[in-house]
Parts: structure tokens; C-alpha cells; sequence
């Protein structure tokens, strides 16, 4: 990464690294920050230099990741970029937490945790939204609207998630039925079909690879009957 040549400093011309701060005589050189030696960090400084300061400092959290999305929302950003974005953001800044701060472990595998439940939690409500409009809601015996839980496993279930895990995930509901149908009546589906419709677009959302890259890559293969079964089973199902 090249910077700025100012009082103290030099630029560099890419052969011998990041740049060095020019010491005054008798000391030492000092070496640039060591996220810069990262290319990967390079590249996050240079493609998303206008929205870095989108997310609020210090170590990311739900609340801090809220805040970036809701002003990526607001810039017209569709759901599915912001959250890739999102994670550009969350990644820059757990570099420098890593890398220059020395924070500690627990400090990165939270942040790309709570990366994880804030995405799924974004994409469910678009999903849920998408479909409702489509669909009307799923309904219960008892008229209420039927829920879908994503439960995590593995790394993210025991919420210690690195920069590199993917996410293993099964998507549970809780009534079978179908759903209510839009006001002039059509669209009627079942409550499995609406799920089912619900968890893939939940991985368009946040598995598919884009111009941003991915938010996480999914794995479902630990749900009931692995990869040959169902992506979204009944509480019912799952009891037998």
C-alpha cells in the first residue's frame, strides 16, 4: 500500500515491502503497521475506501454492524451487497485489531460471530418480507404465524468463528400448514414450501458469490439426513 509522503516519512516504491518511517538520527527505523504487509488488507483500503468509515470503532459487534448496514441500506444498497460489504468491513477491521492492537483471540471469533448471527438475522427478515408479499404468512393450527429457526452448528453454535470458517447450519420450523395467501386469495402454499423457498433465499443472500465476494459460505449438510434430506424440516420430522 502506497501512502502519502509527509514530515517523517517516504514513500515506497513497492519493491522492499510497506513503507518505513524515516527515523530521526540515532534511532532506530520503524516499521509501517503490520496489516500493511497484507495484500488482502490492501485491497480492502483501496475498494472500499469510501464506506471503511461506515463502521464505528472499535472491536465490531451487532450494534456497530447495524449502524454500517443501516447507512449502506440508506446509500440505496440492496440487502444482499451491503451485507458482503458488511464483511469486507468487519474483515479490515479485525486486521487491525489483530494485527496492529494485539487484541486477543476472543475478540476476532466474536466479531466474525456476531458477523454471522447479524447477517442470517438480515437475511431472514428480507427473505420472510419477499415472501410474505408472494405468499401471505405461514399460518398455525391456532391462526398464528408459524416461526423458522436457523440454528447453528459447529464453529458458529459454539460461537467461535475465524476469519475463514464457513457456517453449518439447519433451518427448523415449528407448524406444518400453508401459508395465508395474498389478499385476493392466490399464492396459497404449504408451510414446508414457504421455508424451503425461505433457506434458499437466505443462501442467495448470504452464500452466493457476487462482485463482493460471499458473506459466508454455507454448509447444510449436518441437517437431518445430510445432503438428501429436506432444507428446512418440521419440528414434527425432526422428532422422528
Amino acid at each position: 500500500m502506497t501512502r502519502s509522503a509527509g514530515e517523517g516519512s517516504m514513500p515506497n516504491n513497492g519493491a522492499n515491502g510497506p513503507d518505513m518511517v524515516v527515523p530521526t538520527p540515532g534511532t532506530a527505523p520503524v516499521p509501517a503497521p503490520l496489516s500493511t504487509h497484507s495484500r488482502f488488507f490492501q485491497r480492502l483500503q483501496r475498494r472500499y475506501a469510501g464506506q471503511l468509515a461506515l463502521l464505528p470503532e472499535g472491536a465490531p459487534g451487532h450494534a456497530s454492524m447495524a449502524a454500517a448496514f443501516g447507512a449502506l441500506r440508506a446509500q440505496g444498497t440492496e440487502t444482499g451487497a451491503a451485507l458482503r460489504i458488511l464483511r469486507q468491513l468487519v474483515m479490515h477491521r479485525l486486521i487491525v485489531l489483530d494485527c496492529e492492537q494485539q487484541q486477543g483471540l476472543d475478540v476476532i471469533t466474536r466479531g466474525v460471530t456476531e458477523l454471522a448471527e447479524f447477517a442470517l438475522n438480515m437475511a431472514c427478515i428480507q427473505a420472510f418480507a419477499e415472501l410474505d408479499a408472494r405468499h401471505g404468512i405461514p399460518t398455525a393450527p391456532d391462526g398464528q404465524r408459524a416461526q423458522m429457526w436457523v440454528i447453528g452448528m459447529g464453529k458458529l453454535g459454539a460461537r467461535e468463528l475465524n476469519v475463514s470458517s464457513d457456517i453449518d447450519l439447519i433451518y427448523v420450523y415449528d407448524e406444518d400448514g400453508e401459508t395465508a395467501g395474498t389478499p385476493d386469495g392466490r399464492g396459497r402454499v404449504s408451510n414446508h414450501e414457504y421455508f424451503s423457498r425461505a433457506v434458499r433465499l437466505i443462501y442467495g443472500l448470504i452464500g452466493e458469490t457476487t462482485e463482493h465476494g460471499f458473506v459466508f459460505r454455507v454448509d447444510l449438510a449436518l441437517r437431518p439426513n445430510g445432503n438428501s434430506g429436506p432444507s428446512a424440516v418440521s419440528l414434527g420430522a425432526l422428532e422422528e
